[in-house]
């Protein structure tokens, strides 16, 4: 379990050092958009990924404090069962993010920035199905009541479903919860912001 937890950290790591080359690409285009049209196009993408940034920012730390001990990684955990269930959510993060990597594929065709995008595209799409491999494996490892694959969903929207049903189990979290990390100071667009202009 270890070992998988740690490919998995290392796929996260990777696709947090992707998204920061990802929205530098896009920050211009957002600001040199055509239209308000493109301008929100490319700003809510812009805006999913940087939540996603800021998830993954939260989550690996507390992967890696995982990994540094042997004990937390038990099913009777209930905060190591919570961190699964992050690291599933994540798998839908790297299924969006290859989309949208998709997407900006047609935009970038022939420009400067199409084959630093495709190599991102390339990376992603075999991380996504090696973080599909890993928790398969995961879930066969912890062999815990409430399966991650309970109803075997035949499509990514179907097992989005079945991770919102399996998060109504995990406990709340503690009331002393850290603060959330700093991520460094950048930008923020809003609607508003860009209308204005």
């Amino acid at each position: 379990m270890h070992d998988t937890l740690a490919e998995v950290s290392a796929i996260l790591g990777r696709s947090k050092e992707a998204l920061s080359q990802f929205q530098a690409i896009l920050e211009p285009t957002i600001e040199q958009a055509a239209d308000d049209h493109e301008r929100l196009y490319w700003h809510h993408i812009y805006e999913e990924e940087e939540h996603r940034f800021d998830r993954l920012a939260a989550l690996l730390p507390k992967l890696e404090e995982a990994l540094a001990d042997e004990a937390f990684l038990s099913r009777e955990n209930g905060d190591f069962l919570r961190l699964l269930q992050d690291i599933s959510l994540e798998k839908f993060g790297l299924h969006n993010f290859l989309e949208h990597l998709d997407l900006s594929l047609f935009h970038y065709k022939g420009t400067e920035h199409e084959p630093a995008i495709a190599a991102l595209r390339d990376m992603t799409a075999a991380d996504y199905q090696q973080m599909k491999s890993a928790l398969e494996t995961l879930n066969g490892t912890l062999d815990v009541t409430v399966s991650f694959a309970a109803a075997t969903p035949t499509d990514e929207k179907e097992e989005q479903k079945e991770y919102l049903k399996l998060a109504q189990y995990a406990a709340p979290p503690a009331a002393s919860a850290p603060a959330r990390p700093s991520v460094g100071t950048r930008r923020q667009l809003t609607v508003g912001s860009l209308k204005n202009q």
